[in-house]
């Protein structure tokens, strides 16, 4: 079955990822015998090559420039899938459920986002302005009772979850180094929505255990991180060293924004990234973190700032043992093998052999 994926980028450095996990979704799909087009608008960073094998990459600069060719691969395909996401996701969308595909689907990457606009009666800037009617399904990055109220918001006939997903050969542990050493780390994507999270369970247990070193990695770091001889801060860090940070810290602090904990059901990026790495995580609590992760024994659950002191001072191999727990699991249920399996069943993807 042919199947064009729209919304997909190269050349941004700082894509939290999201380049090596498509990627690696679609070559499994090439794999299973699919015939796979990827459209990609290529960014201001250098672009990284890549094959599909049986497939092909169309590659653009300039949305209106690719139209056309796009709109014709989409008409020739058994399904025609688009990433909302940047700056051409609305365009994309258009063509996508106006195309002639026998299936039609949009995935909406950012659907805590996505909600809590709807229903704030605010636009959305990566969704079509008219709602979601004209897919046949639509995916989203959320699960739980949160579906049903997407589903009515936005419009659309269908909703299901389609959970971030990590990449084995990729995303695993790092290597000890000196520079990152500490006893706490956290690795943000920028200062949206943690805040409160950021300074309960990071700032407040700096300020109280001053002899032990925290580590806070991201780009475009919130306002109000202190001034501290115990708190280092990388925010141009390369992304590539995220794992060597968590491999350098004893415990990874994992935080959902103010969206996603109210939401509930919305595994980040950040979460299935350091438990791939084998950290021990301790995370902010939010409905469904269970469902992922089993408190106690693959992670641990952070409700005030005690909670994370407390987990800062468990023996080193009971943490160890929970970061193995965790690697485990997440490597078992939400892998990009995992997640092509549940994209085949979910649009009913025919041939190239079992999942």
């Amino acid at each position: 079955m042919k199947i064009v994926i729209f919304g997909l980028t190269n050349g941004y450095r700082h894509d939290g990822g999201r380049m090596l996990r498509w990627r690696a979704l679609i070559q499994a799909l090439a794999i299973r015998g699919h015939r796979v087009v990827a459209v990609e608008r290529t960014g201001p960073d250098a672009a990284i090559p890549w094959t599909i094998p049986g497939g092909d990459v169309l590659s653009y600069a300039d949305w209106d420039a690719v139209a056309v060719d796009a709109a014709a691969q989409a008409d020739d395909a058994g399904v025609a899938l688009v990433l909302a996401h940047g700056s051409d996701a609305r365009a994309a969308a258009n063509l996508v459920r106006n195309s002639k595909a026998v299936r039609r689907a949009l995935y909406d990457p950012e659907a805590p986002v996505s909600l809590t606009a709807l229903e704030a009666g605010e636009t959305v800037g990566h969704l079509p302005a008219d709602g979601l009617g004209g897919f046949d399904m639509v995916l989203a990055s959320c699960g739980g009772p949160a579906l049903e109220r997407y589903r009515a918001k936005a419009g659309a006939e269908a909703v299901v979850p389609l959970y971030p997903w990590i990449v084995p050969e990729a995303d695993k542990p790092g290597d000890f180094k000196r520079e990152y050493l500490g006893d706490l780390c956290c690795i943000v994507d920028g200062p949206d929505g943690i805040r409160e999270g950021l300074g309960r369970f990071f700032i407040d247990p700096a300020q109280r255990l001053t002899r032990r070193r925290f580590a806070l990695v991201g780009t475009d770091l919130p306002d109000g991180v202190p001034r501290a001889s115990n708190i280092l801060t990388f925010p141009e860090l390369d992304p590539a060293e995220h794992a060597n940070v968590l491999a350098s810290a004893s415990l990874a602090l994992t935080l959902a924004r103010d969206d996603e904990r109210r939401i509930g059901w919305c595994p980040s990026d950040r979460l299935f990234l350091a438990a791939a790495c084998g950290a021990a995580i301790v995370a902010d609590h939010w409905e469904g973190l269970d469902s992922f992760f089993e408190p106690g024994r693959e992670i641990l659950v952070a409700a005030q700032t005690d909670d994370v002191t407390t987990a800062m001072m468990l023996p080193r191999n009971h943490l160890t043992d929970l970061g193995r727990r965790a690697r485990k699991r997440v490597l078992s249920e939400h892998s990009a093998e995992r997640r092509v399996q549940e994209l085949r069943s979910i649009l009913d993807l025919k041939g190239g052999g079992d999942d």
